[in-house]
């Protein structure tokens, strides 16, 4: 009723085992993170009154009370596996007729009615723009003679609406108020890239799956999920050392290099994402005389483990770093240690908060 909370901005991941979340606000005309909160869900499956899935609000509420989170404005995330995000080249074509012509081209990449699934797309590059811009203002009769040069690049991307529908619940159940939901593929590429004008592949390894995001100047170009996560690591380093998971997953974030030693241990898991890497920027850039790639950044939690990133450099000749999703927001120095420890679990829930607070900005 008073406003309150009107410049701050909630990013809310829900993951397969955790929610991340993560408070903004503007301060100084500047996003600023001033809370956050983070509860894994891997303990509340069995023994608990809710289900799984019912589970999700009523944790999300008391997270938010014990973090004493003030602001309610939520922008949350759907995961890419499951969703699709394609991107579709038109002729030259009058601005009236591509919105149809979209619709029309979805169906050959959508199995399911157009009616069960949310919808949207954007334009993300235009050839021969000027000749192409007056084309949007004129009738098709007064097209330029080299109009056939013209094309148009749009990014489609749709999810199912049950999903959609069933994580605006979640946010309403919490008492929120819901302002946005993306595709976490997005998130990713704000907080990690934000308007840098390279060619970057992020790598977010998540527990379950991985998911890599092909980013030429700020604009997703090819998104993949596989199923290979932390949990296939924490259970491969079980393996070669004889231990349960619990200590491998202790031994996994505990600074201990892994990959070192006279016998580096075998992670079927890396390797599979090593070879999809190979796979996605071998389809994309055919052309050896194209853009070529100008780093991978990592994401996730694994993108801890000790050795990681040397890893990537060694088996695939890519310059490849932790991104650091914070980059684009200030905090208390106070709070420097602690932001350091979250930096890649908190990717997605850092681009949903920096959703609210750009939006916010450009009013």
């Amino acid at each position: 009723m008073f406003g309150f909370g009107k410049n701050s901005f909630l990013g809310i991941d829900i993951g397969t085992y955790s929610i991340k979340v993560l408070e903004v606000k503007i301060k100084g005309g500047r996003p600023t993170v001033t809370n956050y909160a983070w509860i894994s869900l891997d303990d509340l499956k069995s023994g608990n009154q809710y289900s799984f899935s019912e589970s999700w609000p009523v944790y999300l509420k008391k997270m938010l009370k014990e973090a004493k989170i003030e602001s309610r404005n939520a922008y949350i995330s759907i995961p890419a596996a499951g969703a699709l995000i394609t991107l579709v080249e038109f002729p030259n074509i009058a601005r009236e007729d591509l919105d149809q012509a979209i619709k029309f081209e979805a169906h050959k990449y959508i199995p399911t009615s157009l009616d069960d699934v949310v919808l949207s797309w954007d334009v993300v590059s235009i050839t021969n723009k000027d000749n192409l811009l007056k084309k949007f203002t004129q009738s098709a009769e007064k097209t330029p003679d080299n109009a056939s040069a013209n094309k148009i690049q749009v990014i489609l991307v749709a999810a199912p609406k049950d999903k959609v529908e069933k994580y605006e619940e979640i946010i309403i159940e919490a008492g929120l108020k819901l302002k946005s939901v993306e595709i976490d593929s997005f998130s990713l590429v704000r907080s990690l890239v934000g308007n840098d004008q390279g060619n970057f592949l992020i790598v977010d390894i998540g527990s379950k799956i991985c998911n890599m995001v092909l980013v030429e100047k700020g604009v997703v170009k090819v998104n993949r999920n596989i199923d290979a996560g932390g949990r296939d690591i924490t259970q491969a380093i079980a393996k070669n050392f004889g231990v349960d998971e619990e200590r491998a997953l202790e031994m996994k974030i505990s600074g201990q290099d892994i990959f070192g030693g006279k016998s580096p241990i075998m992670v079927p898991a890396l390797n599979t994402v090593v070879q999809e890497i190979k796979r996605v920027l071998g389809d994309y850039y055919k052309n050896e005389n194209g853009p070529q790639l100008d780093g991978i950044i990592l994401s996730g939690g694994t993108a801890k483990l000790k050795g990681i990133t040397d890893f990537f450099n060694n088996s695939l000749k890519i310059k490849t770093v932790i991104g650091d999703p914070f980059s684009r927001m200030i905090f208390d120095k106070k709070l420097e240690a602690k932001i350091n420890l979250i930096k890649p679990q908190f990717a997605v829930s850092a681009g949903l908060a920096l959703k609210g607070a750009e939006e916010f900005m450009r009013k």
